[in-house]
C-alpha cells in the first residue's frame, strides 16, 4: 500500500530531503509538496541580493524542477490550518489535503509590534515575499533605512543596505540604523562581535541598543529611549514567531514552536514531523540557522519513509558549532568558528561558491 506523505513548505530541509530522494527513489510512497510559490529563496544569498550582487533568479531554488526530478508532486497553495487528529491540512485555496504522514518546513515570521506599517515597513521573514518587495523599493532609499533586530541576519542586512545605497549614488549621510532591544550580536562570539561592530561603524551604520520601537510615521522611527531616527523604510528581523496556524494546531509546543524529538517527530503527534526554524528540539537548543535545516533534510526523508514502513528511524544530531560566513555588504566576507574570527581576501568567493552550489544543485 502506497503511503501518502505531505511536505508543507519549501524550506531548506524539504529541499535537501527531496534531493536525497532523487538519489534514493522510493516507489512505495507518494510525496506532495505544498508551497505558495514555484520557487524557494535561499536565505544565505539574501544579503547579497539586497546589496545588488545577485538577481532574484540567482537566489531562488526551482521547486517545480526539484519535485519532477525526485518524483514528487507540487501544489501551489498556502496552508492556513492543520488538523493533526483528522490528518488533514487546509489551504488558502479552500482545498483540503489529507495525509498519512506530514512534515512542516515553513520557517518563521518576523513579528513586528502594532506600530508596523505595511506601506513603509517590510518583514524579512518569510523571505520570498521580502525578496519580491525589496525589488520594488530598493531603488529609492534616500529617506533612510532602519533594521530592527541586531542578530547576524540584521547585521548582514545593514551592511547590504549601505552598499546598495552607495551603489545608487547616495552619500553616507543618508542614515542606516540598526536597532535592538538588547545588545546586537548577543548570541555571537566576542571576537565576531568586536569585528562586526568595527565594520558597522566604518560603514556608517548607527547602532542603537537596549531600546524598543514605539512608533513609525512620517519617516521617523520613534524609540522607547526617546530618540527619533530618520527612516522612511523599516526592515523587521526581530521577534521571530511561528506561523499562527502552526502555533494553533494543537501540537505540543514551546514558545509557540512545536517540540520535536531527535527523530524530528512531534512529541505529541508522531505522524507529523517539523523541521527547520519552525521546530524546537525537545532536549537541545539549536540556533535558528539554515545550516541545521539543510542537514535535517536527509534524516527527515529517511525517517518519514521508515515510519511509513514500520522500520526503525535515526536521530538527528545537531553539530555543536558551524562555519559562519558573514557578508559585509561589498564583495567581502568574514568567517568565524569555535570563537575564532578572521577576514581573508578569498572568503567572498568561497561563500559565493558554497551558496551557488546549494541553489543550483
Amino acid at each position: 500500500m502506497t503511503a501518502n506523505l505531505l511536505l508543507i513548505g519549501g524550506g531548506h530541509a524539504h529541499v535537501t530531503a527531496l534531493r536525497w530522494l532523487q538519489k534514493h527513489p522510493c516507489p512505495d510512497v507518494s510525496i506532495t509538496l505544498i508551497n505558495p510559490r514555484a520557487y524557494a529563496v535561499y536565505s544565505g544569498m539574501v544579503p547579497g541580493f539586497v546589496a545588488g550582487h545577485f538577481s532574484r533568479s540567482e537566489v531562488e531554488i526551482d521547486l517545480g524542477r526539484l519535485c519532477t526530478d525526485s518524483g514528487a508532486d507540487i501544489i501551489h497553495d498556502s496552508i492556513i490550518d492543520l488538523d493533526p487528529i483528522r490528518k488533514r491540512a487546509m489551504g488558502q485555496s479552500g482545498k483540503t489535503y489529507s495525509y498519512d504522514l506530514a512534515s512542516v518546513d515553513v520557517g518563521i515570521v518576523s513579528a513586528p509590534p502594532s506600530v508596523f506599517d505595511s506601506k513603509t515597513d517590510l518583514t524579512v521573514k518569510p523571505m520570498s515575499p521580502f525578496v519580491e518587495a525589496w525589488d520594488q523599493v530598493s531603488e529609492n532609499l534616500s529617506g533612510g533605512v532602519a533594521i530592527v533586530g541586531g542578530g547576524l541576519g540584521g547585521v548582514e542586512l545593514a551592511f547590504a543596505v549601505r552598499h546598495k545605497m552607495r551603489s545608487n549614488g547616495l552619500p553616507d549621510t543618508v542614515p542606516v540604523s540598526l536597532v535592538d532591544q538588547s545588545q546586537i550580536l548577543s548570541a555571537s562570539s566576542p571576537s565576531l562581535r568586536r569585528a562586526l561592530r568595527k565594520r558597522l561603524i566604518s560603514a556608517c551604520v548607527t547602532i542603537l541598543e537596549d531600546t524598543e520601537v514605539r512608533g513609525h510615521h512620517d519617516g521617523q522611527l520613534e524609540l522607547a529611549s526617546g530618540q527619533s531616527l530618520t527612516a522612511q523604510l523599516v526592515l523587521w528581523t526581530a521577534g521571530g514567531r511561528a506561523h499562527d496556524w502552526l502555533a494553533q494546531s494543537g501540537l505540543k509546543a514551546r514558545n509557540g514552536f512545536p517540540v520535536v524529538a531527535a527523530s524530528l517527530q512531534s512529541i505529541s503527534h508522531p505522524d507529523i514531523f517539523i523541521v527547520g526554524d519552525a521546530a524546537s528540539l525537545s532536549d537541545k537548543h539549536v540556533p535558528k540557522a539554515g545550516v541545521y535545516a539543510v542537514r535535517q533534510g536527509p534524516v527527515l526523508m529517511q525517517n518519514m519513509i521508515a515510519k511509513s514502513r514500520g522500520a526503525p528511524w535515526q536521530d538527528f544530531v545537531p553539530q555543536k558549532d558551524y562555519l559562519k560566513l558573514v557578508s559585509l555588504g561589498k564583495r567581502a566576507a568574514i568567517v568565524e568558528k569555535w570563537g575564532l574570527t578572521v577576514q581573508l581576501p578569498g572568503l567572498w568567493g568561497l561563500k559565493t561558491w558554497i551558496d551557488r552550489s546549494f541553489v543550483q544543485d
